[in-house]
Order: structure tokens, then C-alpha cells, then sequence
């Protein structure tokens, strides 16, 4: 008797908790059915109105009822909504074609979702048939990779009436009850809309390719610096390489004066010093025709840094600009017929394809001479050189090819000769970061060797740089160091060591 009585108690607590836990999946199963807005489920409100696809209507017309559509739903301050600029980033191509609003599918709306890294994407289409309008759409959860909602408007037959449905519809999806006093306000937009189209009808229009918003940004700060930046909403690092422009164009100008002075001065005291006849006069006027040669010879080579210093600064504000631009995002769809399939594709471009190049624009002066030209004055000079990630690693060491020019320039004390011209050197570059501690690795060590041509004899060239690369974007400031052993023709093995700084960009 006792052993069926404990069976019994058993079997009712077996069912109990059976009933019980049919209850709870019921309870929670109905959950994620309706009440999926349930806080709980949701890890954030970042929503992205896609465009809706147009059938039977324009374009223009199918672009207002969507920003309005999301407009309304950003009203509600439910979730934070993508602005159209922003959810437009996601552009969609086949074959030339754009495809946007036929992305339709489960996995192409969850690729969408994850680019513009959202929680939740609106998709639909808008017909229009015999003059009635029909709206279907979905809601999609990126983070549950599933559909959460469906919606749809049939049998609209006015514009207004189908802004109307379309605003009670940004209620269904924000999961609130639709008021009974809820109306739509007037549209200037929608009120022109039928001119407008109707102006358009009578134009033949050409279409432009769309410029991307990197090109858009290069464009801008090609014609004035920093202005891709402040377009990129980098204010600061344009106004900077404004501001820079602006400080080496006031030096230039500033220089140029200066030499315009000192030529000046040179031709009239040679003018002089041809007419006289007095060998006393002439003897006073020598210095003073050499001291005007060296001046403008000074002004004109400092004239020529600068030129250099801002064409590289302008060049540098070009690429960057191009790089802190904001991508456009494309998504490869596959067949047009099927998008299930749809997924990320990263386009090869320039960029790509450049990517590990860097250039670095050199000023150099001497601080060294051979022998052969202890008579002689050095001058600060400029050069360009050019790296690559064309190379191969020694054990911690990554050695790559380098090409580097640079201008040189000696004159005599009496002004009377001059020794100068450019070299051209292939060198290989040594990176020694990881064998030299000194600055850790905030600050790249390098050390080349190259066979140079030179405008007068061949040589060899042996550098160093110390490099300091900037976080934020790839600019970079060096100390430059170079010995140069020269075999010349006018005189003969001769040698100098000079030493500079550099300002350089690396593309990524």
C-alpha cells in the first residue's frame, strides 16, 4: 500500500512540474511571438529605413513617402534612427545597375544590417496599380538574425491616404497604439511633386556617375587644403593643413621679396663695376657683388625648399583626405534573381594596390666636407624619397627596396665656381626598429645603403633615419642623416655628409 501511495505522490509531481513547465514555454514562446519588443530581447534601438523599392511609381515620389516613413518614426523616439545619408552609404550594383531596392531576402537585409551596424533594418515596396497603392514590408532583428514583424497597406487610392496609412504604420513598428486624432501635415514637397515631374519630362537630363564621398573629399582638398577634411568633419586636422599652407605661402612670398632684393643690388653693382674705370672702386665693389650673388643664390635655394615643403604638405592633404573620408559601402548581391546569397565585397582599388608605399619629402644641408671641397660653401638642398613594401624579412629585419633624389649645390668662396647638380639613388632600406630599443617602437630606426648616380660621377649612399609616425593619420616627421662618396669628374673622389629632416606619408 505504501509503495502505490508513493507512486502516486511521485506521478502528481511529475505532472506538476510537467504543466508547470508547459505553462513557462507557452509564456515564453508567445513572447518571442508578440511581445518581441519585450526588453529583454532587445540589445539595442539603432534602426535603418531602407529606401523602399518603387513599382509603378517614380523614384522622387518613392523617396519622399520612405523619408517621411522614417521621419515619423524618428518622431516617436522609440529607436534611433539612421538618417538617409547615412543608411544611403549601402549602394547595391549589378552590373552597372543600380539594385538597391531588390534586396529583399533574409540574408541580404541581415548584410545590410551588419554594415551600417544596426539592431534593426525596415525593408518594403511601394506599388501602385489602377491608381491604388499597396505597401509591404518587413522588420528585421540583426542581432536574432530573424524577421520580428510584418506589415502591409492595400487599397490606398489617394497620396495623402497612403502618408496617412504609411504614419500609422511608424506607430506599428515603433510598438505603439495608433491614436485616434493622428493626421498627416502638408507636404511642400508632395504639393510640387507633379510639376516638378512634369518640368523634368521636358528636359533631357544627363545623369552623372555618382562621385563617392573619397573621391568627393580628394576633390576638394585638391583645390583647397583641408577642405576634404573639414567635409569629413575633421575640422581641426584641415584648418591645420590650411593654416600650414597659408604660414609656407607667406615664407614664400616673404622670400621672394628678399630676392628680388638681392638681385636687384647684384645688377647694379655689376652694372657699376663693368663702367669703372677707378682700381680702387673695383676693388671695393668685388665683395659687395659676391655678397649679393650669395644672397640671392640663398633666397632662390630657400625659395625652391618651399616649393617643395608645399607641394609635399598639399600632396599629404590630399591622400589624407581621401583616407579619413567615409567609405561607401558595397554589397555584392550575386545572380539578380537570387539574393540569399548577398555578402560584403571589398573592391580592389588604387589605394589598394599602393597600399605600403610612402613618400617622404627631404630638406638636407651639409655639415661635412671632403677635402676637394673645403673651398667651398654648401646649401641647403631638397630631396624625394620614395618607399616601398617590396622587400623581404632577415629575422626581425624587414629590408625593402627605397629610391631616393636629392639636389646638392657648392660654390667656390669668390663665387667663381660651383660644383651642383642632382643624384639618383636605388638603395636597400633596413628597418632596425626591433634591434634598436632606443624610443621603442613609437619611434621606426632605419638605415640604408645604395649604388647613386650623380650629375657629375657616381657613388655610393649610406643613410639613417630616425621616424616618428603620427596615430591618428599616416604622417610622419624624421631626422634624416646621408654621406655621400662621390667619384666626380671635375674633382675626382670626394665626399660629404649632410643632415636634414623629412615629412612623410605611408598609404595604408
Amino acid at each position: 500500500m505504501y509503495y502505490f501511495s508513493k507512486i502516486y505522490t511521485d506521478l502528481r509531481i511529475y505532472l506538476t512540474i510537467a504543466f508547470l513547465s508547459f505553462i513557462v514555454n507557452e509564456h515564453v514562446f508567445s513572447a518571442e511571438k508578440i511581445d518581441w519588443k519585450d526588453k529583454a530581447l532587445k540589445t539595442g534601438n539603432r534602426l535603418a529605413v531602407l529606401d523602399f523599392s518603387a513599382k509603378g511609381i517614380s523614384d522622387p515620389m518613392r523617396d519622399i513617402l520612405t523619408e517621411q516613413f522614417r521621419q515619423n518614426i524618428k518622431k516617436l523616439k522609440i529607436y534611433e534612427v539612421l538618417d538617409a545619408s547615412m543608411t544611403n552609404q549601402v549602394e547595391i550594383f549589378y552590373p552597372g545597375e543600380k539594385i538597391y531596392g531588390e534586396c529583399k531576402s533574409k540574408g541580404c537585409i541581415l548584410e545590410l544590417g551588419r554594415l551600417l551596424k544596426v539592431n534593426y533594418v525596415v525593408a518594403g515596396t511601394i506599388i501602385e496599380k489602377d491608381k491604388e497603392y499597396f505597401v509591404n514590408g518587413k522588420m528585421y532583428s540583426i542581432d536574432l538574425e530573424q524577421e520580428v514583424q510584418g506589415f502591409s497597406i492595400e487599397n490606398v487610392s489617394e497620396i495623402d491616404s497612403i502618408r496617412l496609412e504609411m504614419k500609422k504604420l511608424s506607430y506599428n513598428v515603433s510598438g505603439l497604439e495608433v491614436p485616434d486624432t493622428i493626421s498627416i501635415e502638408a507636404s511642400s514637397e508632395v504639393l510640387s511633386y507633379v510639376t516638378k515631374v512634369k518640368e523634368q519630362e521636358k528636359m533631357p537630363w544627363i545623369r552623372l556617375p555618382k562621385i563617392s564621398k573619397k573621391v568627393r573629399s580628394l576633390m576638394y582638398s585638391t583645390v583647397v587644403p583641408g577642405a576634404g577634411q573639414v567635409y569629413s568633419k575633421r575640422a581641426y586636422t584641415g584648418l591645420g593643413f590650411f593654416g600650414a599652407e597659408i604660414i609656407i605661402g607667406s615664407l614664400a612670398l616673404l622670400a621672394h621679396s628678399n630676392y628680388q632684393k638681392s638681385w636687384g643690388g647684384f645688377q647694379e653693382t655689376y652694372k657699376s663695376y663693368q663702367i669703372e674705370d677707378d682700381p680702387g672702386k673695383l676693388i671695393q665693389l668685388r665683395p659687395d657683388i659676391v655678397r649679393y650673388a650669395n644672397d640671392t643664390k640663398k633666397h632662390n635655394d630657400f625659395l625652391r625648399g618651399l616649393r617643395i615643403v608645399g607641394a609635399s604638405i598639399w600632396s599629404i592633404n590630399m591622400l589624407h583626405a581621401y583616407i579619413v573620408a567615409p567609405d561607401d559601402i558595397f554589397v555584392n548581391t550575386g545572380n539578380l534573381g537570387n539574393f540569399s546569397d548577398a555578402e560584403s565585397k571589398s573592391k580592389l582599388t588604387t589605394w589598394d594596390i599602393l597600399s605600403g608605399f610612402g613618400l617622404r619629402g627631404l630638406i638636407i644641408r651639409p655639415v661635412f666636407k671632403g677635402s676637394s671641397l673645403s673651398s667651398y660653401s654648401p646649401y641647403t638642398d631638397a630631396g624625394l624619397l620614395i618607399t616601398t613594401p617590396i622587400g623581404l624579412y632577415f629575422g626581425s629585419v624587414f629590408t625593402s627596396l627605397t629610391y631616393e633624389i636629392s639636389n646638392y649645390s657648392f660654390t667656390s668662396s669668390g663665387f667663381e665656381d660651383q660644383v651642383e647638380g642632382s643624384s639618383q639613388t636605388t638603395a636597400l632600406n633596413f628597418d632596425l626598429t626591433n634591434k634598436i630599443s632606443f624610443g621603442g617602437n613609437s619611434i621606426k630606426k632605419y638605415a640604408f645603403l645604395g649604388r647613386s648616380n650623380y650629375s657629375d660621377g657616381t657613388g655610393y649612399l649610406i643613410g639613417g633615419d630616425l621616424v616618428y609616425n603620427i596615430s591618428t593619420f599616416p604622417l610622419s616627421f624624421a631626422l634624416s642623416s646621408r654621406a655621400n662618396m662621390v667619384n666626380t669628374q671635375s674633382l675626382g673622389s670626394t665626399m660629404w655628409v649632410s643632415l636634414g629632416v623629412n615629412v612623410g606619408i605611408k598609404i595604408p
